[in-house]
């Protein structure tokens, strides 16, 4: 019987977070590639670009091997593990041509997708906590790479370089913003709006996780103690049905019915 990826992900529940990575990622790396095939880029961009997508292929490369691992057909895992593992080609060197593999990880979403709602559904506040820090990390990195394209040349920018971009989008969306580098761009600061929306969500988001964390707890130790407290009860009545039956007092024999002194129908006195 085949492993399928949402059916790992409910026999493991480390999986899911995988799966969700995965499939963050996904989204992440076909905006990429629209990026790179509709707009004109600068080399340095797309190096920045082909670095990020490294990343994201040894991410993919891991989850292929974790469901790999996982399956207990690795032949019949291999009906749909191709895809998987033609996701995670990334374009280095002879493999330039594995930019034509990221198709795949289209499908790879699709399938991610499943075990990601199911998930959610069953665990909303860790489930949605996960989500908003994945999507997080992968606005960090949007926001790198269109503010680095987007102010490298513009009159009177500060940002020079991806390391600039980088630092820029981590002080951005933790709303510290130390002021040293900023967007001078109209692209620029929308990209900066959106990335602080990204950061307050991300720390709402934390803020509501750890209250349901305790909230949780709490709720646990409160029915735990309900339970006790019913068994204990039932505990009671056992003990008091049994006090019942031990000191009420038998109950009196039935008066034997005397047999019948007359004469039966039929015999005649003698």
């Amino acid at each position: 019987m085949t492993l399928t990826l949402h059916e790992a992900a409910r026999k493991n529940g480390r999986v899911i977070y995988l799966e969700l990575t995965v499939l963050v990622l996904s989204l992440y790396s076909l905006g990429a590639l629209t990026a790179e095939l509709l707009l004109t880029l600068d080399p340095e961009t797309r190096a920045l670009l082909g670095r990020v997508d490294d990343f994201v292929c040894a991410v993919f490369l891991l989850d292929f091997g974790v469901h790999w691992a996982l399956a207990p057909s690795k032949r019949a895992f291999w009906r749909l593990g191709w895809i998987d593992l033609l996701s995670s080609i990334p374009e280095i060197g002879w493999l330039r041509w594995g930019r034509v593999f990221r198709v795949f990880r289209i499908m790879r979403a699709l399938r991610s997708f499943q075990a990601v709602y199911d998930h959610l559904a069953a665990e909303r506040a860790k489930g949605t906590f996960a989500m908003v820090g994945l999507m997080s990390v992968v606005a960090v990195l949007s926001a790198t790479i269109a503010v680095f394209e987007f102010e490298r040349a513009a009159p009177g920018s500060n940002i020079h370089s991806a390391g600039d971009a980088l630092w820029w989008a981590f002080a951005t969306i933790t709303t510290i913003g130390y002021g040293d580098h900023y967007p001078v761009t109209v692209a620029g600061r929308i990209v900066a709006v959106v990335l602080v929306v990204f950061g307050l969500s991300f720390f709402g988001t934390f803020t509501a996780y750890v209250a349901s964390f305790f909230l949780e707890k709490t709720q646990l130790k409160e029915e735990s103690e309900i339970h006790r407290l019913i068994h204990e009860v039932r505990q009671l009545r056992e003990q008091v049905a049994r006090l019942e039956t031990a000191v009420s007092p038998p109950s009196a024999a039935s008066p034997a019915t005397p047999s019948a002194t007359g004469p039966s129908r039929g015999e005649t006195p003698g």
